[in-house]
């Protein structure tokens, strides 16, 4: 469930913990202990020891992952 990271990277304004947009879509999440999950883009845990994450920062993140609406329908 782990890929190589994307480039996207946003550190939480509250926790401090750091989401980043792995290749397979998944994100990656550190929090401030250096404890580390990976979670789908709704949220929902895939593997680690870190079970918890903002759905609303996971969702943002993967979202980077998505084409862009305007690729996605040229008729916009």
């Amino acid at each position: 469930a782990c890929g190589e990271s994307r480039d996207m990277r946003i550190t939480h304004p509250i926790t401090a913990a750091v989401y980043e947009l792995l290749d397979d879509g998944s994100v990656r999440v550190v929090d401030v202990e250096g404890r580390e999950g990976h979670f789908d883009r709704t949220g929902r845990h895939l593997s680690g020891e870190l079970r918890i994450a903002d759905p609303h920062i996971v969702d943002w993140v993967a979202m980077k992952s998505l084409p862009s609406r305007r690729l996605a329908n040229p008729k916009d």
